[in-house]
């Protein structure tokens, strides 16, 4: 009286709650059986019969599991025939137990000794529970190769995690830098002519560090924080250019708390402003919106002057820098354009829609 499948049910109840469902798994093993033969059995003798069975084999199989994955089947024979030994063994000790057990509770089986019992429970179901001892081991196997599977994957995914994430540390470091340096270069052209002004760009440069450096790694801010930098930025572009420069920011409230990554609009503010700006006498308006497209969050920074390559001057690098840090977040969720606006160039993001609650 074996049921192949309460075998898996037990394997499987290992998963979780190793203790309760196990033995739980037993007890639906064991009603199972009861039910597939109550019609040919009474089914008082029939319950007590399972119940001594599929106990000796709960309390069988904890011994085991340690054996099992301690000498997996491999293709070696010594594995091999510990298991034919090991299972012999513990098939024989079931069945004698559980005949044992039924005998003293029914009184059947009266004046026979333990080595009668056990050849009693050999005839007639060694067969059966040998059979059900392998399907045993093979589902044991089962379950740790499944196991051993989803470790490498995590583990495979926390390495692609840290790959990702060293990509984009290394990204915002070379990004970093090359905004210190033009921003810089953009105080020295005017520290000659107006020494107050040039002091106040680098007390807002420091504020603008600061408020970098608070940011900490963070792979995503809120398009909240990327404003707050951006206008930042502008606040001391506005000193260099003063009437020249017209900004115009387009953002519903209703997006401010979606995810973006740091530092993501300057470079293309940086450029608008070189292409639509400081090369012209008159200066230009420079456009940033944001609003909910059919493909996510959109991003745009529009400029009114002339078109531009993309691998031109500085550009390259932040643009490079920009589509880069986007693959490695986003995969192929994620886009970068250049396109020709009514009046000038404009720089197209878009990203998925993930809002972050504050």
């Amino acid at each position: 009286m074996r049921c192949f499948s309460c075998h898996t049910a037990a394997m499987l109840s290992l998963e979780k709650h190793p203790r309760l469902v196990y033995c739980g798994a037993w007890a639906l093993a064991g009603l199972y059986n009861f039910c597939r033969d109550v019609l040919s059995f009474p089914w008082q003798e029939l319950a007590l019969f399972n119940v001594a069975h599929f106990a000796v084999w709960a309390c069988l199989g904890l011994i085991a599991l340690p054996l099992l994955r301690r000498y997996p089947l491999r293709r070696a024979w010594r594995p091999w025939l510990l298991h034919l030994a090991l299972g012999a063994l513990l098939v024989q000790v079931d069945i004698t137990l559980g005949h044992l057990i039924f005998f003293k509770l029914t009184g059947h089986g009266a004046g026979l000794d333990l080595a009668a019992v056990a050849r009693v429970a050999f005839a007639n179901c060694f067969h059966l529970a040998l059979m059900t001892y392998w399907i045993f081991v093979g589902i044991v196997q089962l379950i740790d190769a499944g196991r051993e599977v989803r470790r490498r994957t995590l583990e495979a995914a926390q390495a692609r995690h840290a790959a990702v994430l060293a990509q984009l540390q290394a990204l915002r470091a070379q990004l970093q830098p090359h905004f210190l340096f033009n921003t810089l270069n953009g105080i020295a052209a005017v520290m000659h002519e107006d020494v107050d002004m040039a002091d106040r760009m680098l007390n807002r440069l420091a504020d603008l560090l600061r408020m970098s450096l608070n940011e900490g790694d963070a792979p995503v801010i809120r398009l909240q924080q990327e404003l707050a930098f951006i206008n930042a930025y502008l606040e001391i572009e506005k000193m260099r250019f003063g009437q020249r420069l017209d900004v115009h920011c387009h953002v519903p409230d209703s997006l401010l708390g979606c995810e973006v990554p740091p530092f993501i609009l300057q470079p293309l503010v940086e450029n608008a402003i070189k292409h639509g700006v400081a090369s012209r006498a008159s200066g230009g308006r420079i456009r940033i919106r944001a609003f909910e497209g059919a493909q996510g969050l959109q991003l745009e920074v529009e400029d009114d002057g002339a078109a531009q390559a993309e691998g031109e001057g500085g550009f390259r690098i932040g643009l490079r820098n920009t589509r880069e840090r986007l693959q490695a977040l986003y995969g192929s969720s994620q886009g970068l354009e250049l396109l020709r606006g009514q009046a000038g160039m404009v720089a197209r993001i878009h990203l998925p829609m993930q809002r972050r609650v504050a």
